[in-house]
């Protein structure tokens, strides 16, 4: 019986509310809504206000994931502008940053995919450098995407000479990714420590960019020459994004000499 109280209540309360006019009814309306529905209704206001700060709150969490996202994208790019601080001179060529997202080619030979392709006007060739000194070339292009092969692969040749006294050699890697200055001639002047650049015949780069340092001096196997050893200024496999140089060396005298000969 006493579980059916609050029901008979309700019932009674029902029945008191439809006695009467519609002025009545009102009126009656508004007392029992001020006195006995006022904890109900106070209940359900709450209730709605609750619902709608959860939904603000949740608008509120998307903004804020949305901010996160875009501050950390700006965060990214203040990063790459700071990392285009290159330390050394690169005259007016133009230029444009790479991501370095994946690697090609067989273990011990392996060359590196970047996220800029032919749609950015990239070519077959083009020099590739770091903030520190030379990374490679390209040698591959699909539309979105290059393929870079870094300057300690073995199939990579670049012509070089000492900064101070303009001694001209051959980069060449072995197997291992050691670097080595060949093709210079016994009793040539090189020593320890000399600052190896790229040289103004070289096919791929402008001149004078670093390379290296000789680390190691040694006679090459045909008793003629002296290998020197560099370590590089760049490692190719801890960078992740590169700059790659619109730069074509002018070979118009090729075509000329041809034509005279």
């Amino acid at each position: 019986m006493k579980k059916n109280i609050p029901v008979i209540i309700l019932l009674l309360l029902a029945i008191i509310l439809f006695l009467g006019n519609n002025e009545q009814r009102q009126k009656k309306a508004d007392f029992l809504s001020k006195t006995i529905y006022l904890p109900f209704i106070n209940s359900i206001n709450i209730i709605k206000e609750n619902i709608k700060i959860k939904q603000k709150n949740k608008k509120l969490e998307l903004d804020l994931a949305v901010q996160t996202i875009t501050i950390n994208n700006l965060e990214n790019k203040l990063q790459k502008i700071e990392n285009i601080n290159i330390n050394f001179e690169i005259d007016k060529t133009e230029f444009i940053l790479a991501d370095v997202i994946g690697l090609s080619g067989n273990y011990k030979e392996r060359n590196f995919v970047v996220n800029k392709g032919k749609k950015h006007d990239i070519k077959v060739g083009l020099p590739v450098i770091s903030t520190d000194g030379i990374f490679g070339k390209i040698i591959s292009v699909s539309n979105n995407f290059s393929v870079i092969m870094p300057f300690d692969h073995t199939n990579f040749k670049l012509g070089v000479m000492t900064r101070n006294t303009k001694l001209q050699g051959l980069l060449e890697a072995d197997i291992y990714g050691n670097c080595y200055m060949s093709m210079v001639k016994i009793g040539s002047e090189i020593s320890l420590g000399d600052t190896i650049v790229t040289s103004h015949i070289s096919t791929i780069f402008p001149k004078n960019y670093p390379i290296g340092v000789v680390s190691q001096i040694s006679e090459a196997p045909d008793k003629v020459h002296i290998n020197a050893k560099i370590s590089p200024f760049t490692d190719p496999s801890s960078l992740d994004q590169v700059i790659i140089l619109f730069y074509e060396k002018d070979k118009s005298y090729e075509t000329e000499l041809e034509n005279n000969s």
